[in-house]
């Protein structure tokens, strides 16, 4: 999977890789030395996943860990999974513990059909009430697990774009 590109060669699509898929009460993680994906923790009780969950290959965010994504399906999908995607936006934020601070953006996509490109859910647009839902679930989220995550608003498709250069860049540079 390491190989996998950000972007798909023939369309120019987000290459993404869901780890957890949407309304799981379960988290999994992939674990680059072994090439598989493995259980990473029991969600808080009452906790489900409100959209799909994973990252995008050949990325590094803020925080050290491969550049993580969400977007909204009709349907959940499988840890594994590569979908084709659209970038709407980024949910800027940082996470604290204790007194470290990471930066812990996420970026949103739409899934794109694989023979059309086409979006998956009818809107392209990213509305207000998606926005909280899924900042809400990291505060809270972050809250039951002794951490805490400040959302510093929500960016431009054109700030994901350039925050996804950066964590290709440090990709690269961490494989030299």
């Amino acid at each position: 999977m390491s190989r996998l590109p950000p972007f798909d060669k023939e369309s120019g699509a987000l290459n993404i890789v869901v780890e957890t898929p949407k309304n799981a009460g379960v988290k999994y993680k992939y674990n680059e030395k072994y090439g598989i994906f493995q259980f990473d923790e029991t969600l808080p009780y009452g906790f489900s996943l409100p959209c799909e969950f994973g990252f995008v290959p050949s990325t590094i965010g803020g925080d050290g860990d491969l550049w993580m994504w969400w977007f909204h399906p009709t349907k959940p999908t499988f840890p594994g999974c590569l979908v084709l995607g659209e970038v709407l936006g980024v949910l800027q934020a940082e996470q604290r513990e204790v007194k470290q601070v990471n930066r812990n953006d996420r970026l949103v996509a739409i899934p794109l059909s694989a023979k059309k490109l086409e979006p998956m859910i009818p809107t392209k647009s990213f509305d207000k009430a998606s926005k909280s839902d899924i900042t809400n679930f990291f505060i809270l989220h972050n809250e039951a697990q002794g951490k805490k995550f400040v959302s510093l608003g929500f960016g431009s498709r054109q700030r994901a774009l350039d925050l996804l250069e950066e964590a290709r860049k440090r990709a690269r540079k961490k494989g030299e």
